[in-house]
């Protein structure tokens, strides 16, 4: 009889044994494949949402300063002739697919203006980005857009055509989702343009700053 139980206990002890191996073992592998998926997420971006935001939509308020030149180069910070400078102020909506890529566009409408020329400019662009630094994002703008000009005192000015616009700047993560950011964009050509009712071609720039928003 003692045979039996001393069997009975080590038949007992045996088959906890082996099942506390198997549990160990079902807990390594899960800790194992967590790890996994932590580490395949350091190299493998969402290629939806990013996960620190809200949601992927975001907007803002800017200020620009733009030019508008006629047979000419525009220039933002010095007159010449053929050159009209303008303030505008501009809105922004956008949506992150991803870390690396976004979807932006953009109105802008001057407020004040040299020589009486109302400019304004809508803009869609694709944004790729790369985070260079902590917060510290660059980016740039590939899109097309409409410029349109006129003058407020008459028509010896008018421009409106649509065109390719490149771009490039850079932004600054703040606290609570939102952002600052400043850049450079060439706002196309209006190759039939007029100007003293005369054929002209024009060409606009703008450097832009703003605040936006993740939502």
């Amino acid at each position: 009889m003692k045979k039996i139980t001393l069997s009975l206990a080590f038949l007992l002890f045996g088959t906890f044994a082996y099942a506390d191996s198997i549990t160990k073992d079902a807990f390594v592998k899960a800790d194992t494949n967590k790890t996994d998926t932590k580490d395949r997420a350091l190299y493998m971006p969402r290629l939806i949402t990013p996960d620190e935001l809200k949601s992927g939509v975001y907007g803002g308020l800017a200020f620009s300063l733009s030019s508008l030149a006629a047979n000419s180069t525009p220039s933002i910070f010095f007159d010449k002739d053929g050159n009209n400078r303008m303030t505008d102020l501009a809105i922004v909506a956008g949506y992150n697919f991803n870390r690396y890529l976004a979807a932006e566009a953009r109105g802008m409408a001057s407020y004040t203006f040299d020589n009486g020329v109302d400019f304004k400019n809508l803009g869609i662009y694709l944004k790729p980005k790369y985070e260079v630094y902590k917060g510290v994002t660059l980016y740039s703008l590939l899109g097309v857009g409409r410029i349109s000009a006129k003058d407020v005192h008459g028509n010896s000015l008018k421009a409106g055509e649509t065109n390719v616009q490149l771009g490039f700047g850079a932004d600054y993560k703040l606290p609570n989702n939102f952002k600052v950011f400043a850049d450079y964009t060439y706002l196309g050509k209006d190759s039939k343009g007029k100007l003293n009712n005369k054929n002209a071609i024009f060409k606009a720039s703008a450097i832009t700053t703003g605040i936006t928003y993740d939502f």
